[in-house]
């Protein structure tokens, strides 16, 4: 594999929950053609699709998180948290070995480019981790039907899907050993009530209980809950408490800054947003607006990289970490649970 560096691959840990083989991580067989050859058979997206077995699981995650204006497109609300950290003399959350802590998913490529950050930067030891069980549950059935991210331990009995078919025990979940919440829910509505306590919110925890959460043990508060954010925390804030080793990477460099911004920008919006635009498509039109764009920045990536070891250049940036955490589920998860079709992943040759 030309572009999934040995780096990398040695600091990302996918899901054995099923969410991502460990198969998508092995190099492409000689025989794979280097030319994409696209199908693109207009299919219909879980969103559009009738119930039954697979696409009930989807349709329930997809309820459960789609965003969409009047003409069926993806529209994703902001995230809610955007707090930095900073050691300014008047900062309220200043760098510490210890005081914060990162909840997140192996299934969930936002979070993961979070943990890879973390892992590049060797601070496993600075910043703790928790990882939640990749089937959704109700959260407060009690209440509400909602369904979300909920945290097991390994030695749990194995968990029923939504959709109700088969049950997946994982052996590598953590769980809340911080705040010792069942939920990803519980996590944000405590911590909007820790923030209207302190003054600094109004208790309202949104509707929208995501990961990666990055969490202030200190407080009992969420410090941001957006993955560009917390990536970039974890590149600049904390490097003085970096375990013992070579230097690690910068993986947002100022001389590069500009460039790392355009290439986001194509690569977030048609590519690691794009899947979830086919996949959470609520008409036709939108549907194939999302996947003719997605193809064609595939496309763009694969030619930048036939040219050139990284997007940005000769040195491995943020911008690498968030195509890779796409790609990586490209086949594996996408794909099925987004039904499009298309060739493998694996015959780009210069991204795969």
């Amino acid at each position: 594999m030309r572009y999934v560096s040995l780096m990398l691959v040695t600091f990302l840990r996918p899901c054995r929950g099923g969410l991502v083989s460990r198969s998508a991580l092995r190099p492409a067989s000689s025989s794979a053609s280097s030319v994409l050859r696209r199908t693109f058979v207009r299919s219909r997206t879980p969103a559009m699709a009738a119930a039954g077995g697979a696409a009930s699981t989807a349709k329930s995650y997809m309820d459960t998180l789609a965003e969409t204006d009047k003409d069926g497109r993806l529209v994703r609300s902001p995230s809610l948290f955007r707090n930095q950290i900073s050691d300014e003399p008047d900062a309220r959350f200043k760098p510490a070995t210890g005081r914060y802590h990162l909840y997140m998913s192996y299934g969930c490529p936002w979070a993961n480019r979070c943990l890879a950050a973390l892992n590049l930067k060797r601070l496993r030891k600075a910043i703790g981790v928790s990882v939640v069980h990749p089937t959704w549950q109700l959260t407060s059935p009690e209440t509400d039907e909602h369904k979300g991210w909920t945290f097991r331990d390994p030695s749990d009995p194995p968990l029923i899907p939504p959709s109700g078919y088969g049950s997946i025990a994982v052996d590598d979940l953590v769980p809340d050993t911080v705040n010792e919440a069942k939920t990803v829910r519980a996590l944000y509505e405590l911590a909007a009530a820790n923030e209207k306590k302190q003054g600094h919110g109004n208790g309202d925890a949104g509707k929208k209980f995501s990961v990666p959460v990055l969490w202030d043990k200190e407080e009992g508060v969420i410090v941001n809950n957006e993955s560009e954010d917390i990536l970039r925390l974890f590149n600049s804030k904390f490097n003085e408490f970096s375990e013992p080793g070579p230097p690690t990477p910068d993986l947002y460099p100022q001389h590069l800054v500009d460039q790392i911004q355009e290439v986001n920008s194509w690569v977030y919006d048609h590519i690691n947003n794009g899947v979830y635009k086919c996949g959470f498509a609520k008409s036709q039109k939108a549907y194939d607006e999302a996947i003719d764009a997605l193809y064609v920045h595939l496309d763009k990536a694969e030619e930048i990289l036939s040219k050139q070891r990284y997007l940005c250049g000769s040195t491995m940036t943020e911008a690498d970490i968030r195509l890779f955490m796409t790609l990586v589920r490209f086949d594996e998860v996408h794909t099925p649970s987004h039904t499009y079709t298309h060739t493998r992943t694996h015959t780009h040759t210069h991204t795969y």
